[in-house]
């Protein structure tokens, strides 16, 4: 089903980073940076800029290549870890360390899975929405491991539950983190990174309106929300 992201559980070591940064001791613009940004490919398939959260504008020098196949002339969600030095021109631009894809899931109806709605487990770290207002970011954890050598798939997904008001008029929209462990093998930890795309809601959000997010954990249910 296309509007479900199933993973393979080798590919969920692609997500096990942190959003630590360093300082390498050679000035401002030679810290090492992790950013959540949306990323662009040209038409030979490589990362020539991207757009971090809080809204900066940075080229790539040199252009990227990942190692998960990007399409050309694409958009996508990732997380860059990266240096930030200064051109010829006085511009700031930004070396690749790395460049993860993070998993976008759009919100979808229960009826579209059929009514039936998995919530395997995961573990939860923390929910916030992006700086520039696009995005809501869960931080979670997931059991991998293999079987038998077989490449096993989890799957997840964002169910809609409900839109409310509250008693002072801002809405309310209810979210349920769809999970399917799908035979995976949870013999170890492995960190994953998901971004709802705000406009996939079914309401165009307003300053105050909040987005509650109920998840199955290993320790019961967590119910988190965000406010725009």
């Amino acid at each position: 089903m296309k509007l479900l992201f199933p993973l393979a559980a080798v590919l969920l070591l692609l997500f096990s980073c942190t959003r630590d940064a360093y300082d390498t001791g050679d000035g401002p613009l030679s810290y090492m940076r992790a950013d959540f940004a949306e990323a662009r490919t040209d038409a030979g398939s490589r990362f020539f800029s991207m757009t971090t959260d809080d809204g900066e504008q940075l080229n790539l020098s040199p252009a990227y290549t990942s190692s998960w196949q990007a399409k050309a002339d694409t958009t996508y969600r990732v997380l860059a870890y990266y240096n930030k030095v200064s051109g010829e021109d006085g511009r700031s631009s930004a070396e690749i360390l790395s460049l993860s894809q993070v998993a976008m899931p759009s919100v979808v109806s229960s009826s579209a899975l059929g009514g039936k709605i998995k919530t395997d487990p995961v573990t939860f770290e923390s929910a916030w929405m992006s700086s520039n207002g696009r995005y809501i970011n869960l931080d979670l954890s997931v059991k991998t491991g293999s079987a038998n050598g077989e490449t096993l798939k989890q799957t997840f997904a964002i169910v809609l539950d409900s839109v409310s008001r509250n008693a002072d008029g801002k809405r309310l929209v209810a979210l349920s983190l769809y999970h399917d462990q799908g035979g995976v093998p949870e013999y170890y930890s492995a960190k994953l990174y998901l971004s709802i795309p705000v406009t996939s809601l079914p309401v165009t959000l307003d300053c105050g309106d909040e987005v509650q997010i109920s998840v199955n954990t290993y320790k019961g249910e967590k119910v988190v929300k965000v406010k725009r």
